[in-house]
């Protein structure tokens, strides 16, 4: 397993669970802050509880989400509220509680080591790929590639970069003194964000995380730098953040949009954001990271029980994920796609137009991550 993350830590208990020899790579030392706008679904919530993390979460810093309001640019506004709650919790503490988790599950798990290369069996018929690096050089029978955007496995897999509508960029910044709606998530859909969004996300300890999400295909088409767009942002509901300050500095990413392929190639699955598994709307990664990331144990268990991960059980595996993931991917981007029509055009004024976005924004119509 490449990769201590989300992904990584659910496939890893998952395997560990079903009696697997589990060995965990990642380059960094836990725990480690990671930049994100650290919002967790309610079924995130309820996989993160399944993996045996919740507790230590529920017992450090987070707040609860129990109302989503999607914002226009004339202030108004449709909401929708959660059956059970949603989180906000800092990366450093999701992946630290995970991280944990994977320990108690019995993986092997090796922090500060590299992968920089994986290199296919060296004959054909051969199991197993060579993973390589500064301090590793070790096979393995099969490969759960969870190493997030940039994964060394797309490479060794042939997958190109994603790029255009199958990619993402997000800036954000920590904000000290926001006057909290209690409970709410803000999106903000703005003129000069389509195919994205601002978002200002219910204070942790007295620091909301605040940002901007965006479309790459759309992004270049825009007048400024992610980060000018994010001063923008932040300048143009100055009253909303009035007394707010910085809490560090504005950080940036880039997200790899579904939907995409999930099989790398023989004894080499792919998961999270290395597998191209974000969703375009909102650009949510944590419960598909923790999704795939189970599936491909899954998989993964089925194919070292077996003849390992034939062609017969890539298929299969890709169609599971297609209809987990997949379709709800091409559905979300064709929703980004209409919010984009309807912001520029204008119609969030028209009370008719708002009525029918909250009929299908308020009963969570497309939505599968989370419960409405």
């Amino acid at each position: 397993m490449i990769g201590a993350g989300p992904a990584g830590c659910a496939a890893g208990i998952t395997l560990a669970r079903a009696g697997v020899d589990v060995m965990v790579v990642d380059r960094a030392r836990f725990p480690r802050p990671k930049t994100c706008g650290d919002a967790i679904s309610n079924h995130a919530v309820a996989r993160v509880e399944q993996l045996g993390a919740l507790a230590e979460i529920l017992e450090g810093p987070h707040a609860l989400v129990r109302q989503a309001d999607a914002v226009f640019p004339d202030g108004s506004r449709v909401a929708r509220v959660y059956q059970r709650p949603g989180m906000i919790v800092p990366r450093l503490q999701l992946d630290a509680a995970l991280r944990g988790a994977l320990g108690r599950s019995g993986a092997n798990v090796v922090e500060e080591t590299s992968v920089r290369e994986l290199a296919p069996p060296p004959e054909p018929g051969a199991v197993g790929y060579r993973a390589r690096g500064p301090a590793l050089d070790w096979r393995a029978e099969l490969i759960i590639a969870a190493d997030g955007p940039g994964s060394v496995a797309w490479g060794a897999a042939g997958r190109p970069n994603p790029r255009g509508r199958n990619l993402a960029v997000a800036a954000t910044q920590y904000l000290e003194g926001v006057r909290d709606l209690e409970g709410v998530s803000e999106h903000y859909f703005e003129h000069d964000l389509p195919c994205g969004y601002g978002w200002v996300f219910p204070s942790v300890d007295g620091v909301a995380n605040v940002g901007v999400y965006q479309r790459a295909d759309a992004y270049r088409t825009s007048p400024g730098h992610l980060r000018a767009l994010l001063r923008a942002f932040l300048e143009r509901h100055h009253e909303r953040l009035a007394g707010a300050r910085p809490a560090g500095p504005a950080r940036s990413w880039s997200l790899p949009l579904g939907p995409a392929a999930w099989v790398g190639t023989r004894d080499l699955l792919l998961a999270g954001d290395a597998g191209f598994s974000v969703d375009p709307l909102s650009g949510e990664g944590i419960w598909q990271a923790l999704e795939t990331g189970i599936m491909a144990a899954e998989t993964a268990r089925d194919a070292l029980a077996g003849a390992g991960l034939t062609p017969r059980l890539q298929r299969a595996h890709a169609r599971r994920c297609t209809r987990r993931i997949g379709v709800h991917c091409r559905l979300r981007a064709a929703v980004q796609d209409g919010m984009r029509w309807f912001v520029d055009r204008r119609l969030y004024r028209s009370a008719w137009a708002r009525t029918g976005l909250q009929w299908a924004y308020g009963r969570g119509a497309l939505e599968q991550s989370k419960t409405v």
